[in-house]
């Protein structure tokens, strides 16, 4: 069980500190810095000016709240192994509705909108995505009915949509090309 920190003098800042109250808080200090301690009782509010360092692992049982000016100084930040200029910081947008944001349970990287096909690239029924470069996807509309698909290098996507070539009998090796049965 926590132990609860119940200070029997009050303190008042920059005020006198007069010896003998210390005395008289000095075992409960002491056992409440020692033990596990309570900032406050259920259901109460404990507001910490400043800053709350926690050189341990923190466990909270419910939500954190992240409450600020504005959107961009309620964010959490990872410092990282090594204190230097490199953090990572989770911001969110300033919500205009509730909104939730669930991770799959599920082991694995959280795809950016930088390492993801946008689904606003696809215009219609038939749309392929195609490699436009390294790295990069484009878009080839769908082709005209009974057309095919064929491999062109002179277009952005390296495709085009064509008519079908006519069949063509090759007489030397009895060999029938380019041909479409019904």
């Amino acid at each position: 069980m926590a132990t609860v920190l119940s200070v029997p003098n009050s303190f008042t800042a920059g005020g006198n500190i007069i010896v003998s109250e210390v005395n008289t808080n000095y075992n409960t200090i002491v056992t409440w810095a020692t033990t596990t301690p309570k900032l406050s009782t259920t259901g109460s509010l404990t507001t910490i000016g400043g800053s709350l360092s926690v050189t341990q692992q923190a466990s909270f049982s419910d939500k954190i709240y992240l409450e600020g000016s504005s959107a961009d100084s309620q964010k959490i930040q990872f410092e990282g192994s090594s204190v230097d200029a490199n953090d990572l910081t989770l911001v969110a947008t300033n919500p205009t509705a509730n909104r939730t944001i669930t991770f799959p349970d599920a082991t694995g990287d959280v795809a950016l909108t930088t390492t993801v096909i946008p689904k606003s690239i696809i215009d219609a029924k038939g749309d392929l995505i195609a490699g436009t470069a390294a790295d990069t996807a484009g878009r080839l509309a769908v082709g005209t009915n009974n057309y095919v698909l064929t491999a062109d290098s002179g277009e952005s996507t390296g495709l085009k949509w064509a008519a079908a070539a006519d069949p063509t009998w090759e007489n030397a090796n009895n060999i029938l090309t380019n041909s479409v049965f019904n």
